[in-house]
């Protein structure tokens, strides 16, 4: 049976200020930001580090830039279609989500951004995502118990993982 594929409005930076979920979380690595980027772009990914990410492919063809695409699958098992609308090569990139195979999201965007630092490099991300009905119902057990916690595992295992493969 093909998978179903529920739409996603695409949404911009906007929702970064409006959305009723938003995470953000900063990192500082001493690694030189080259490395860090390098680590958000390679062919897996977060899909390395992550608690709940079970599988990222990335659907375009390198070089990346604005309009790549990727898929994500949770360890949930719900998959994730990504564009990317802002690609800053070495420095930033942000996505808009676009379809999803669980009808949970009417908007969800996430931002990186990569600077380096005396000692190294800071990555900061965000997240804002709108929730569906019934979804939208369970937004504070949904951040707490799922988000949340992947937020974290996200953005703090990165350190683990590039000091492990250096």
């Amino acid at each position: 049976m093909p998978t179903r594929w529920y739409p996603v409005a695409e949404a911009g930076d906007s929702l970064f200020s409006t959305a009723s979920l938003y995470l953000t979380r900063s990192v500082d690595l001493p690694h030189p930001a080259e490395e860090t980027w390098a680590a958000l772009t390679d062919d897996s990914g977060p899909a390395h580090w992550t608690k709940g990410v079970k599988r990222l492919t990335w659907t375009s063809p390198r070089p990346f830039g604005v309009g790549t695409t990727r898929e994500v699958e949770t360890a949930g098992g719900l998959v994730l279609r990504e564009r990317f609308y802002r690609w800053d090569e070495g420095h930033r990139k942000t996505f808009t989500v676009v379809a999803s195979t669980r009808d949970v999201f009417r908007h969800l965007v996430e931002d990186y951004v990569v600077e380096s630092t005396p000692d190294g490099s800071r990555l900061t991300w965000q997240w804002a995502g709108e929730l569906n009905r019934p979804w939208s119902y369970l937004k504070p057990v949904l951040k707490r118990v799922v988000l949340e916690p992947t937020a974290r595992s996200h953005i703090g295992g990165l350190p683990a993982h590039m000091a492990a493969n250096r």
